[in-house]
């Protein structure tokens, strides 16, 4: 009887547990899978310096979100993708990248939070 309510207890919990999520918290679910350097890119005058981060959601809801892949001179290069559903990706890319990148995500049904805008973003970050 109590691994019964044990489990019960877990299932209610996971089904609300969404709802308590932190707009920080969803990030952890977007996972790096892969990165390259040096890769031809069509937006790129040349390939030498470029770096790609390859981006997948790996939680069980839609999400909204935002990637910024920093410059060397530290401008963030920024692609957003809304609804991006469970097992998706994206690749993010930087033609003189730095290597670093960064991500704010938020539950695609949430309507009372707001992703940064570019221009915060390039303020806030590049340093």
């Amino acid at each position: 009887m109590k691994k019964i309510l044990f489990l019960v207890f877990v299932l209610i919990g996971g089904l609300f547990s969404s709802a308590f999520l932190e707009e920080d918290d969803l990030a952890k679910y977007i996972v790096k899978y892969k990165s390259e350097w040096g890769k031809s890119c069509l937006q790129c005058i040349e390939s030498k310096g470029t770096y790609r981060v390859y981006l997948k959601n790996t939680y069980t809801e839609k999400l909204d979100l935002k990637v910024g892949v920093q410059e060397k001179d530290k401008r963030w290069r920024i692609f957003q993708r809304l609804n991006f559903a469970p097992n998706d990706t994206i690749v993010g890319y930087a033609c003189k990248g730095s290597g670093k990148y960064m991500v704010w995500t938020k539950l695609s049904s949430d309507n009372s939070t707001e992703l940064p805008s570019d221009a915060e973003i390039n303020k806030q970050y590049s340093k």
